[in-house]
């Protein structure tokens, strides 16, 4: 069974299938029968025709099948001379072409006038038997050649179509991979961009964190700085105070114990002889003794008052520039105007004793 393409009206490749269907002779008295096997035809896709000049059968037929394919047969048969070709006649039965074929009855002796016209026919029809048999090859070998012409076309527009679908493919297939690869490099240029962008928020970030840590470290040593000079400047100025403060104590008591006590007994005046001539009188006159004790408490009341308007005035110029001091330093200023005080009441007392002393008695009458 061969198969070939043929194309159709409607673009669509319809592929045949050729089939040589079996077929027996079968000689009776009356009639010679010809059975073929036709499975899966119906009487409708079979096709009968007796040709007259080459007396002669063709048989044909197709049917389809599926996904486009047909199965078709041609086949031609010699009717036997002793036939009555009118009275040919055929059925198709149990998927078999049964065709009768009637032969002639002889009812006349024959002679000799008829035997040489039988041989004539006989003749006759060997060389139109020859001939068909010609026309048949030929017909076999056209059929042949364009089975083969058709083939070749079927390869050839298959193969056409095979590269062109290649093509396509390849065609398809560089796109996708040129596109597969043109995402390829934006995906990976975005990646790094966002990496150099991270890198730079990182950098930025590391940046700002080291100059906010280097910047709290200055204000850190700077805080430190500040803490140890006013700490160091108050302990210098809390030691200058203490020895100022120690200076000014020494230096009072110093006054206080320097200073002698007038007993009631050294107040009283040296005891003056008037029966003497004055003139030689060694004794100092009382007033005068009196006056240079009252000038050196004097001055050294007016050198204490000083001292003490100054270390006030210092004092208050600390307290001024500070803004406390502490509960020793207040004491040691109590202190030093509790002396200072003290010193004045003396002075006063010391300068009103010996002023009131130097004062000449009463003469008597």
């Amino acid at each position: 069974m061969a198969a070939r393409q043929q194309p159709t009206g409607t673009g669509l490749r319809v592929q045949y299938e050729d089939l040589v269907p079996k077929s027996e002779w079968k000689d009776q008295p009356e009639a010679t029968i010809l059975t073929i096997d036709l499975p899966g035809f119906a009487k409708e896709q079979i096709k009968v025709t007796y040709v007259h000049t080459s007396r002669m059968i063709r048989v044909t037929g197709e049917r389809p099948l599926s996904d486009r394919r047909w199965s078709r047969f041609n086949e031609v048969f010699t009717v036997p001379q002793n036939c009555l070709v009118d009275k040919i006649h055929g059925s198709l039965k149990n998927n078999a072409l049964t065709i009768t074929m009637p032969k002639e009855t002889i009812t006349k002796a024959p002679n000799l006038a008829e035997t040489s016209k039988t041989v004539a026919e006989k003749m006759k029809q060997l060389e139109e038997k020859r001939l068909l048999e010609e026309a048949r090859k030929k017909e076999e070998e056209a059929e042949k050649k364009k089975k083969l012409l058709d083939e070749k076309e079927g390869i050839l527009r298959k193969l056409q179509e095979e590269a062109k679908a290649k093509e396509m493919a390849e065609a398809r297939k560089f796109q996708e991979e040129t596109r597969a690869r043109k995402l390829q490099e934006e995906a990976r240029a975005r990646k790094l961009q966002e990496e150099a962008k991270a890198r730079q928020l990182q950098e930025e970030a590391k940046a700002k964190e080291m100059a906010e840590a280097r910047k709290l470290q200055e204000e850190a040593r700077a805080r430190q700085f500040q803490e140890e000079a006013i700490a160091k400047e108050k302990l210098e100025e809390r030691k200058r105070v203490e020895e100022e403060a120690s200076l000014k104590k020494k230096y009072v008591d110093e006054s206080i114990g320097n200073r002698k006590i007038i007993k009631p007994e050294d107040m009283l005046l040296p005891e003056v002889d008037y029966t003497q001539s004055i003139l030689g009188s060694t004794t100092k006159p009382v007033s005068g003794r009196a006056r240079e004790v009252v000038k050196q408490a004097e001055e050294k009341l007016g050198s204490l008052v000083e001292k003490k308007k100054k270390i006030e005035k210092g004092l208050m110029e600390k307290i001024k520039g500070k803004e406390m001091i502490a509960s020793e330093e207040k004491k040691l200023m109590l202190n030093a105007g509790v002396a200072a005080l003290v010193i004045f009441a003396l002075g006063a007392y010391v300068s009103y004793t010996f002023c009131s002393s130097s004062s000449p008695p009463s003469k008597p009458e």
